[in-house]
């Protein structure tokens, strides 16, 4: 038996010593100046004149270039932050507009390929760093078929585009979303960069949650985005909806922590994260951002406390059964109507919508108008990315002349724009990502049914037939654990809020790939035993 009693004392005064010790382990004289100089250069990004900068930023840019192909790892550790301030970049003496994170994207593809002539000239002591600091290719082979196809496809149907411009632009696209993949699984190897990546993320939104707090505050958006005197707030996005869908990422991931991360400073630290993002996505007005968060939650719940799921599933039953009864009129219409007119379920109107149904009818005419193009074009479709190009005068619906630039349904857009097959090849893609998050998801819930039948084997003072866990091993199953659960949860709000909008802008196609490589590899590093 172990003497696990510690007195409060003590117990509070090692706690201080390993902080302090952690303190002094960190604050190097290196990581000092690196932390300066980078808020120094994120300040110069953002805030420099925005005419004829190129000479003052240039050699911003020279030390990310030379940065990242010393150290390809940078351009994963810079992408979460270029995703939502990538926009902002903008000037007359370089063309950067919104593609910093496709600068990023295209060094690291460099870099990883450089490494290749490099091996044969390095000293077999040095052939794991720099950018052979990396593993073998290790990405499941489902996704990578499934994604090739989705790719493939993608081309076969810019043979029938209108516009080639928009074509490639939506290929390039998943084509950085392959990249990431594939060499993001190579170079995250350890459980730290993955958790850095995490708090990367998370940061990221945080300030993308100042920047909305800031638009609310002060009424900075235009009146368009005014609901009920309160401004829904876009963040970079230039969308409410959008920023919604991304707060989601880091909101859902933070849930999970707080709820099965079993870590007091880690879930104090995360539910300081929640209640600043939860209130940036409430300001958002989002009813796709709440419905993924919704889900979302649910997903939580099912995956992290196992006993609760017989009364989740009785009340998706009796959900199901309140539908079935509305449908064939078993209900009172005058309690349900006021919901499901906020909801924008009823009173659609292509020709004289109410200001209240304005929003939920062009959301139904845009997929009327998306299922017509497939419907006309069913396999190639009208051409990858070309929705908004035909969408007038050819296929509009009611009042609704102004192309919104995609079908506010993903996969209404995808089959309208590329046919039934890329269709099938994305739900196949997305299936094979889902299985492969699964697996990693069930190894690391192994591990941790190990940790709890030994702490109860301890606890009866018996013999414990599992072997042994490490004591590092004991205190990072469980909050792997609830990150793994947040990572799947927050890749189903990405797909939910993708059947009432397009969330693949600004780059997030690059942040669903991040988000699959750490659930990916997270599985892949913790081990069951130690």
């Amino acid at each position: 038996m172990f003497n696990l009693r510690i007195e409060n004392g003590q117990s509070t005064t090692s706690s201080g010593l390993r902080l302090w010790a952690g303190l002094q382990r960190w604050c190097t004289a290196a990581n000092l100046i690196g932390l300066v100089a980078a808020f120094f250069a994120l300040g110069c990004l953002i805030g420099l004149p925005k005419e004829d900068y190129s000479n003052l930023r240039l050699p911003l840019y020279l030390i990310v270039v030379v940065w990242v192909l010393i150290q390809p790892r940078v351009a994963l550790y810079l992408l979460p932050f270029a995703i939502p301030w990538g926009s902002l970049d903008t000037g007359s003496g370089l063309t950067l507009k919104g593609y910093d994170a496709d600068l990023l994207v295209g060094l690291l593809t460099v870099s990883w390929l450089l490494s290749f002539p490099l091996r044969p000239f390095l000293p077999s002591g040095q052939t794991t760093r720099g950018p052979l600091d990396r593993e073998r290719f290790n990405l499941p082979i489902p996704i990578a078929l499934t994604l090739g196809l989705l790719i493939l496809l993608m081309l076969l149907s810019a043979t029938v585009t209108s516009s080639l411009a928009t074509s490639l632009k939506e290929i390039v696209k998943w084509l950085e979303c392959a990249v990431i993949l594939l060499l993001g699984t190579q170079y995250i190897r350890t459980r730290r960069q993955i958790w850095t990546l995490v708090l990367l993320i998370t940061l990221a939104a945080l300030s993308q949650s100042l920047l909305g707090y800031t638009q609310a505050l002060f009424n900075l958006g235009p009146a368009s985005f005014i609901r009920d005197a309160t401004l829904r707030v876009y963040g970079t996005f230039g969308q409410p909806n959008p920023l919604a869908g991304y707060i989601n990422v880091s909101l859902v991931m933070m849930i999970a922590l707080v709820l099965l991360a079993n870590n007091l400073r880690l879930q104090v630290l995360a539910g300081i994260a929640i209640v600043v993002l939860g209130g940036v996505e409430y300001y958002t007005l989002s009813k796709g951002g709440w419905l993924a968060l919704v889900v979302a939650l649910i997903a939580i719940l099912l995956l992290g406390y196992p006993r609760l799921r017989p009364w989740i599933y009785t009340g998706l039953i009796c959900m199901v059964a309140l539908i079935s009864a509305f449908l064939i009129g078993a209900l009172p219409e005058k309690y349900l109507d006021p919901i499901l007119l906020k909801a924008g379920i009823i009173d659609i109107s292509f020709v004289q919508p109410t200001h209240a149904s304005y929003a939920n009818s062009e959301r139904v005419a845009h997929w009327v108008a998306g299922v017509q193009m497939f419907l006309e074009h069913p396999f190639l479709g009208v051409g990858i990315g070309n929705y908004g190009v035909v969408y007038a005068p050819t296929y509009t619906v009611g009042i609704f002349v102004i192309p919104l630039g995609h079908a506010h349904n993903y996969y209404i857009n995808m089959a309208a724009e590329a046919g039934i097959f890329a269709l099938l090849a994305l739900l196949a893609f997305l299936t094979t990502s889902f299985r492969a998050g699964a697996r990693s998801f069930r190894r690391i819930n192994q591990a941790y049914h190990h940790r709890r039948t030994q702490l109860k084997g301890l606890q009866h003072g018996l013999a414990c037939s599992i072997p042994t866990l490490s004591v590092p091993a004991l205190k990072r199953i469980t909050p792997d654990r609830a990150l793994a659960i947040g990572l799947l949860a927050a890749l189903i709000s990405v797909c939910v809020h993708n059947l009432v909008d397009n969330l693949y802008v600004h780059g997030m196609t690059i942040l669903f790939a991040l988000l699959l490589v750490l659930l990916i590899r997270l599985g892949g590093i913790t081990l069951p035993t130690d």
